[in-house]
């Protein structure tokens, strides 16, 4: 006969497991809801996919799964409408390198504009550091990404 897990490690799991949550809803919640409704449409796809593999047969490789999920998707365009709208959008991204500066709080700002030229920025990081020795400066950099299209039905969360 088993013996029962003692109660601290209990309390653990269950800490973990709320902990677990907590963070899969605060991941969930920094999406917008596209890609919120991509993540889903995937998932649910996926989901079906991995019910319906005889368990007798090797499981596909991660892309092959990967193009079964897509494949299922787009021949049911009406329950997966967000990744069946692709087709009809433009996705353009921008990486742009820009200067922080560091505060006496420890926070880093924005210190300069942004360029899509690191070696111009790489310049004037090398200024800015002659100019202010007593402070602390880094380069980094941000991707905006721009969607446009027909906005697709977005299923809200179940």
């Amino acid at each position: 006969m088993a013996q029962p897990l003692p109660d601290a490690l209990v309390d653990y799991f269950v800490q973990r497991s709320a902990e677990r949550a907590d963070a899969v809803t605060k991941f969930l919640g920094n999406l917008t809801d596209r890609e919120r409704t991509l993540i889903r449409e995937a998932a649910v796809m996926g989901y079906v996919h991995g019910r319906r593999h005889p368990r007798d047969e090797d499981h596909p490789k991660d892309a092959a799964v990967l193009h079964l999920v897509v494949d299922a998707c787009l021949a049911a365009p009406d329950l997966y409408p967000a990744i069946g709208a692709i087709d009809e959008q433009t996705t353009t991204s921008t990486l742009e390198y820009l200067i922080e500066v560091q505060q006496p709080d420890g926070t880093w700002v924005q210190g300069s504009s942004s360029s899509p030229d690191p070696a111009y920025i790489q310049q004037q990081l090398f200024v800015k550091q002659a100019k202010h020795p007593e402070c602390e400066h880094r380069i980094t950099w941000r991707t905006t990404t721009v969607t446009t299209g027909p906005i697709p039905r977005i299923v809200p969360a179940a």
